[in-house]
């Protein structure tokens, strides 16, 4: 069996406690978009899978409120840091999740995106943070981007004073990051996009965005995906 086999299956299952009440899609794999639309004057700012893997199923071209999608951080994303990175506040050995800019089979492949929105009515669109709410309430998060030599370029932050704290692009457009978070448990990320319109003037709307992200399994979690392991053997 593949190792990656055994926790996507089980995973959901075991931490379905400390998922956040009134949420119930997890997001865990496959590609997806923080994606803005412009629906009746207004901006429709939703969740956008496109082939991504929702409670268990496969799903694309589904658009969901904010609201309605918990995006599964598991310990694939789990990186143990070599050097220090001020972006989330952490050091050498210590260990911080990250969801990549490059496609990981085992983790969500979350974009930003602006496809929905016509260039030639747009200006460029602005994804602003807001307020992060981390488990412990002193945890960091970030989204950077990695350029072309390794270097990173750092568009938000809640420990970097260096980062703007937005990420601007143009409309018609799609990219990729890396969200890093300090410490497991339940995130809640505010985003606001903003952009004005030819004719309509400008515009903006917030949501907030629910992050899982799940620690390194404990001994009693470990015994208990063995005795559920047992247990399907026996059948």
């Amino acid at each position: 069996m593949k190792p990656t086999s055994f926790p996507l299956i089980v995973l959901p299952a075991l931490l379905a406690a400390a998922m956040p009440a009134g949420a119930a899609l997890i997001y865990s794999t496959g590609h997806a978009d923080l994606a803005v639309g412009y629906e009746d004057g207004a901006f429709d700012f939703h969740f956008h899978a496109e082939g991504g893997t929702i409670d268990g199923v496969d799903v694309d071209d589904q658009e969901y409120e904010a609201g309605e999608i918990i995006t599964l951080v598991s310990t694939a994303a789990m990186v143990t840091l070599a050097s220090d990175f001020p972006a989330l506040d952490a050091g050498p050995g210590q260990t911080v999740w990250v969801l990549p800019e490059t496609e990981n089979f085992q983790l969500p492949f979350l974009g930003l995106a602006t496809d929905e929105l016509s260039a030639s009515q747009w200006g460029n669109i602005t994804f602003t943070v807001g307020e992060v709410n981390s488990p412990s309430g002193t945890g960091h998060f970030a989204l950077w981007q990695t350029g072309s030599f390794g270097d990173i370029i750092l568009h938000m932050s809640t420990a970097d004073a260096s980062a703007n704290n937005f990420f601007e692009t143009p409309a018609d457009t799609h990219s990729h990051h890396n969200y890093g978070f300090s410490e497991p448990g339940n995130w809640e990320i505010e985003l606001t996009v903003s952009g004005t319109h030819v004719t309509d003037g400008f515009k903006t709307a917030s949501e907030t965005f629910t992050f899982q992200v799940v620690p390194e399994p404990s001994s009693a979690l470990l015994a208990a995906m063995g005795a559920l392991m047992f247990l399907r053997r026996r059948r």
